[in-house]
């Protein structure tokens, strides 16, 4: 059995300080590794029976956005609603991390100030967990680097004096 976490994070970029929430679908937020055969049945979720997350993927994701992004402390809320987190078979040797869902960011009072889907692909370099591992890892990295952006970009327009 083979036990993967997200590894070393990389960098923290400089943001706005906000709290940071992640909700996955139930259906995806285990210990399990998961993977579609696009090119059979796209609705069909499986799992690798010898791979697994040493944590549910909400907590690993929760942390790896939380190094990232949220330093904590400010007034705001950022949550992520995963729709998506799965390693896609489009042909049996070629596969890809898909993480896919909402951004939202919350006031103090809990009002929603701003919102907006994410999408984020990584080619996988094997065609099984270790490479879907991978690919999914870059994803979440390049969604926390989204994250990152976005709530910059709502600073400079002046949109999170409700977070300070």
């Amino acid at each position: 059995m083979s036990v993967h976490d997200f590894g070393p994070a990389p960098l923290a970029a400089a943001g706005p300080a906000v709290n940071v929430e992640v909700r996955l679908s139930p259906w995806l937020d285990s210990t399990a590794v998961h993977y579609r055969l696009a090119y059979e049945d796209a609705t069909r979720l499986g799992a690798y029976s010898q791979s697994r997350w040493a944590a549910p993927a909400g907590q690993l994701l929760g942390q790896r956005l939380r190094q990232q992004v949220g330093r904590g402390g400010g007034g705001c809320l950022l949550r992520l609603e995963v729709e998506e987190f799965a390693q896609v078979f489009d042909a049996p040797a070629t596969s890809r991390g898909v993480l896919q869902g909402r951004m939202t960011l919350w006031d103090k009072q809990r009002k929603l100030l701003a919102e907006r889907s994410f999408s984020a692909e990584k080619p996988a370099q094997s065609a099984d967990a270790r490479g879907g591992v991978a690919a999914l890892i870059e994803a979440a990295d390049a969604s926390g680097k989204e994250a990152v952006l976005w709530l910059s970009g709502l600073e400079r327009e002046n949109r999170l004096p409700a977070c300070r």
